[in-house]
């Protein structure tokens, strides 16, 4: 049986593995794929965060808004 630090680094490997695809698919541009993950990953913990701690704050604004920033931050032909 896994213990949590064991399957956050299993999702993270898949998760970097996806956009490495992506990479290779000719989808996305360069990038270091740790960093853009990194990146992702710490956008959605703190809205997580602030939603927990504001009642008022607009999720769906704040979810179109991290998608919009980060296809223009992966987008090939950007």
């Amino acid at each position: 049986m896994f213990g949590l630090v064991e399957q956050l680094d299993g999702v993270s490997a898949a998760q970097g593995e996806r956009l490495r695809e992506g990479q290779r698919d000719g989808a996305f541009r360069e990038f270091d794929p740790v960093v853009m993950l990194m990146a992702i990953r710490g956008s959605v913990d703190a809205a997580i965060a602030r939603a927990a701690a504001d009642p008022a704050f607009d999720t769906s604004a704040c979810a179109q808004e991290l998608a919009d920033i980060f296809d223009r931050a992966t987008r090939k032909d950007a």
